[in-house]
């Protein structure tokens, strides 16, 4: 189960019935005045999540003030003043904390993109990041920021006023020109490019494997399956995947299915059985065998120690 939109934004903010929504395909909130500090995600007014998380969702993290630290993917990121965090779908995230005084606009928007009226531009944020499993983030200036600010406040204020039954205009127009703001600064600043990566073949297979992963680790466990995908031979994939990462590709396979079970034990209530079925396993003795050579507890024993849901 991943966790959807109306229950992961709520417990970031306090002022939840002042958010913006269209229907369940968007959400955009914001602490930026009011007195309640997204503290510890964890430990949030609401009911606790259980770490890890899956995102159903492509979110988007705007940071006025303070900081957030998150480990998203296995890999941690901080999230500073002006700073601008995307994250797609898919993601999982494995912890979530922040400083007391962090102020922040959060926007979350359902990956199928199903819905045309909000605009190719807007509702599939997510395709503008280069790769799936790698989130975006960027430094804005003081200018932009500000400029970002004013926009979602003023925006915020027609939105309030407005009759429910118009809302979605206001929310629809909102993503357009912030959509076009915020790709304006990637544009800028060369993002799309790879920027920042070693562009050496192996870390050009490295996240490939990566965004592969994130795809279909909850049903292929082969090597060969991932090498051919980009199309080298496995020999070749494991000797550039080591190269760039330190690990063989069947560490790295047997890491993200491992953080997968975790997920559907922390989050559902579905069976060992039925857990073992979704991830492709023939059997639930084997998924057993599986998760505890990697985690030294059985997964019943993982769920009754960390689970939300039991």
């Amino acid at each position: 189960m991943q966790a959807p939109i109306d229950q992961i934004l709520l417990r970031f903010f306090y002022r939840a019935n002042e958010s913006m929504s269209y229907g369940e395909s968007v959400f955009i909130g914001d602490n930026l005045e009011s007195d309640y500090n997204m503290l510890d995600f964890a430990n949030t007014y609401s009911l606790p999540f259980s770490f890890p998380l899956k995102f159903a969702f492509t979110s988007a993290l705007l940071c006025k003030e303070g900081s957030v630290r998150t480990i998203i993917n296995s890999n941690e990121f901080i999230v500073g003043r002006n700073d601008v965090l995307v994250v797609q779908g898919g993601s999982i995230v494995e912890m979530i904390s922040s400083s007391a005084d962090i102020r922040v606009i959060g926007m979350a928007f359902e990956d199928s993109g199903s819905d045309d009226n909000l605009g190719a531009s807007a509702i599939n944020v997510g395709s503008y990041i280069m790769h799936r499993s790698v989130p975006l983030l960027i430094h804005l200036d003081d200018d932009e920021m500000q400029r970002h600010i004013e926009l979602y406040k003023s925006v915020h204020k027609f939105y309030m006023s407005t009759d429910s039954a118009y809302r979605g205009e206001i929310v629809k127009g909102y993503l357009q020109v912030a959509t076009g703001a915020f790709l304006s600064v990637m544009k800028k600043n060369s993002f799309g490019n790879d920027e920042g990566f070693d562009n050496g073949r192996e870390h050009e297979l490295y996240i490939q494997f990566m965004d592969d992963l994130q795809l279909f680790a909850g049903k292929e466990r082969t090597v060969s399956f991932y090498a051919d995908r980009c199309c080298v031979s496995p020999k070749y994939f494991s000797k550039m995947i080591h190269r760039a990462s330190g690990k063989t590709p069947l560490q790295l396979i047997r890491e993200r299915v491992i953080i997968e079970a975790k997920v559907l034990l922390n989050s559902t209530d579905m069976s060992i059985q039925q857990i073992a079925d979704a991830l492709n396993f023939p059997n639930d003795s084997f998924f057993c065998r599986y998760f505890r050579q990697e985690v030294q507890m059985t997964p019943m024993r993982y769920r009754e120690e960390y689970a939300t849901i039991r």
